[in-house]
């Protein structure tokens, strides 16, 4: 099986409410799914930056806590120090208040962010194999587990 391929089509099907459902309003274990293809997506699409900047930088604030609870532990403390570049720990809710808020950014912490994107991207955890079995842990949410 292909859990990959098998991802791909989850996060496109109606079983998944990832850009179907306004984040806060999704429960747990769709919040956990959709924080994690988001993080994941932008990340390697842009870096951090493109992430926060993005709608999807809504997710931003539960996104370690969910690589967390998949047992990806070492990207979620990646993606609490990306979170940590923000005053207080907290990008804005928005998108205009997150772009405002990077705008502010000093170098340094640009810099920082730049190091995270390299960290998060040499997938110090199998994620595909976490979220997999995640979702597969999960059938009330997501489906029966593929066989």
């Amino acid at each position: 099986m292909d859990k990959n391929r098998y991802l791909i089509g989850l996060s496109q099907s109606p079983q998944t409410q990832f850009g179907k459902v306004d984040f806060a309003e999704q429960p747990e274990a769709q919040r956990v799914f959709s924080s994690i293809w988001a993080i994941e997506s932008q990340v390697n699409n842009g870096g951090f930056l493109q992430y926060f900047e993005s709608d999807d930088g809504e997710t931003a604030e539960y996104a370690p806590w969910a690589l967390k609870t998949i047992g990806a532990a070492r990207m979620g403390a990646i993606a609490l120090d990306a979170v940590n570049v923000f005053p207080s720990g907290k990008p804005a809710a928005d998108a205009a208040g997150r772009q405002a808020q990077i705008e502010l950014l000093t170098a340094e912490a640009r810099s920082t962010l730049e190091r995270l994107d390299s960290a998060f991207m040499a997938y110090p955890d199998n994620l595909t194999d976490l979220l997999f079995a995640y979702v597969c842990a999960h059938p009330e949410a997501f489906g029966p587990a593929p066989s």
